[in-house]
């Protein structure tokens, strides 16, 4: 477009430039089939081959400088108008090829002309990036893709918000789909974990993924690859007077099995090798009901088979693996049998609580896929972490992206499962790193819904899952471990991963909490933008960070599957005939398997 005389600069500062139009009726008839708007960009030249881009942020009409009046005599507005426009950077001409920088160094005064920009121009500012990855169009101009630099794009970590029903699950399936994009058959290096907790990613993969969940038995997870936090985070009540004796004799019980069940390793507490559940509470079921007598100053368990055994405080009988059957407790009156008083033993009674919630989670045919996995030996832990990984039986069986679904675990199961997997997806690329200096085998974390188990409050059940997750946030990116952080309600995230994000995805918020949040990740003059927010339509995004050139608002592309996260058609619905329900069926999977409603946290 040719320089405009109608447009000039009144003011300049680093933050803000006013435009003046001189007569907008003149302007835009000049330049017929243009539209001048809020979000339009401007360029302002300086005659040396550098100019500056400003983008439009309000406007206001004013009186001429010379003090004619806004108002010709016909009662027409003469369209004299004030731009408050804000500069994103410069382009500059560089053998003969246009470029676009961010910042407005070295820029002569005063500015020569302002126009509008050129498409060509337009281009240069979003689609040239050096690890050109494209999933959007630009909102003011579909004809200019949103070019990003991948490599910034995902290894600095990314997070995807939105309330629902701004498809937000339709980007974050656009996304992995434009990332394992590939143009053969051959399997490529992508590899993805995505936290699905909803069950609706797998629609969206026709290929090159596996899907681990609980229906499909191929989720394989067992009680044993918990460290020790998780173990005493999923069995024991912190709040309860006794938790410290529960916790020392869990511990030792764990501990000492764990040794009895691999002998030739040095194991500890942590260490994610097989233990009998079974055992431990089975040992903690007879320390509950535990009774002694002496003979000459030495203690002995008061079994009634009549089994002597001595009480050694810092040992575990190997009896005590099985269930025994003990005395009852005589006060101070002799037994009949013994001839000696019974005394109870140190915990006895302690552990009535503790030992029936590890039965009701035992019968739980939910967490089935944990903790009645007593088959899974030490033997089998690289064949279970090669499954999460994605590599399987070799590269015929291997998948890019891996899905957990943790639609119908307990909620309160699905913060250790996100534990686990985030922790040992994590060593193995810490491990990779140290072994070969660098990792040529980068992870992608999708967390899915991230408020629900990496919330900001510090409750002590998302403890473990917050420390993981955390850990990937502020040491992954030196490992090839990034994280997609995707949520309804930012302002409820752990503040430490939500500000090691460099990359936002910022979709429709009506939450005035969530709106304030994403605002101050911005300058106050993108103000233009940000209160925006709660307007934007279904699939736009503000993209805002480091991989892209500067901060916008865009059309994101459509995934190709969707994911199935579409919603229910109400009305359609309600104006079909009536449906009769067979409620015996429907419900009798509750009955049977043991399945808790529960409400969404």
């Amino acid at each position: 477009m040719d320089k405009d005389d109608q447009l000039r600069v009144r003011s300049f500062e680093n933050n803000k430039i006013v435009i003046e139009i001189i007569d907008f009726n003149k302007w835009k008839s000049e330049n017929t089939g243009v539209d001048l708007k809020i979000g339009s960009f401007l360029k302002i030249e300086d005659g040396n081959d550098k100019s500056i881009i400003a983008m439009i942020q309000s406007f206001k009409m004013a009186e001429d400088l010379l003090g004619d009046s806004v108002v010709q005599q016909n009662d027409q507005p003469k369209g004299h108008f004030l731009l408050d426009t804000y500069p994103i950077g410069q382009l500059e001409s560089i053998d003969g090829e246009i470029l676009f920088k961010k910042g407005i160094k070295n820029i002569s005064i005063p500015p020569t002309s302002v126009s509008l920009l050129l498409e060509e121009e337009f281009k240069a500012i979003f689609e040239k990036r050096e690890q050109p990855f494209v999933f959007s169009k630009h909102s003011a101009n579909e004809n200019v893709d949103i070019v990003v630099d991948g490599d910034k794009f995902f290894s600095k970590h990314l997070a995807v918000v939105g309330s629902t029903g701004s498809g937000k699950s339709c980007t974050v399936a656009k996304l992995i789909q434009e990332a394992n994009k590939s143009d053969n058959e051959a399997i490529k290096n992508t590899h993805i974990i995505i936290f699905d907790i909803h069950g609706e990613y797998a629609h969206a993969f026709e290929k090159s993924y596996r899907y681990l969940n609980i229906e499909e038995n191929n989720l394989e997870i067992p009680y044993w690859l918990m460290n020790a936090e998780e173990l005493e985070d999923f069995f024991i009540e912190s709040n309860e007077a006794n938790s410290h004796n529960q916790l020392s004799q869990f511990k030792k019980a764990v501990i000492s099995n764990k040794i009895k069940h691999n002998p030739n390793l040095n194991v500890t507490y942590d260490s994610p090798v097989y233990f009998n559940i079974n055992e431990v509470i089975m040992y903690l079921s007879n320390k509950n009901r535990e009774s002694r007598y002496s003979i000459d100053d030495i203690e002995y368990y008061a079994l009634s088979n009549g089994e002597k055994i001595k009480c050694v405080d810092n040992e575990i009988p190997e009896a005590f693996w099985q269930g025994l059957d003990f005395y009852q407790p005589t006060g101070n009156s002799n037994h009949g049998i013994l001839k000696k008083k019974v005394s109870k033993g140190f915990f006895y009674g302690e552990f009535n609580r503790f030992l029936s919630r590890f039965e009701t989670k035992i019968l739980d045919n939910r967490l089935d896929f944990m903790l009645k996995q007593t088959s899974l030996k030490t033997v089998d832990f690289f064949r279970i972490i090669k499954n999460l990984l994605g590599y399987h039986n070799g590269k015929d069986d291997a998948s890019n992206i891996t899905i957990i679904d943790l639609s119908s675990l307990p909620f309160e199961i699905v913060s250790i499962v996100v534990s686990i997997i985030t922790r040992f997806t994590f060593e193995f690329c810490f491990l990779k790193t140290k072994t070969n200096d660098t990792n040529d085998t980068p992870y992608l974390l999708v967390f899915e819904e991230a408020h629900k188990y990496i919330p900001k409050l510090n409750d002590v059940k998302y403890k473990n899952t917050r420390i993981a997750v955390e850990r990937v946030a502020k040491e992954g990116r030196k490992y090839g471990l990034s994280s997609m952080i995707v949520s309804q309600r930012p302002s409820e995230i752990s503040p430490t991963v939500f500000s090691q994000c460099n990359n936002f995805v910022v979709m429709r918020l009506t939450n005035p909490d969530d709106q304030n949040y994403v605002k101050r990740l911005l300058p106050d003059s993108f103000d233009v933008y940000t209160d925006s927010l709660a307007m934007l339509d279904t699939k736009e995004a503000l993209l805002i960070g480091d991989a892209v050139s500067t901060p916008c608002i865009v059309k994101i592309n459509d995934a190709n599957p969707l994911p199935k996260s579409e919603d229910i058609l109400f009305l359609k619905e309600w104006k079909r005939d009536w449906i009769d329900i067979k409620f015996e069926e429907l419900f009798t999977k509750i009955m049977t398997e043991n399945i808790v409603l529960e409400t969404v946290k």
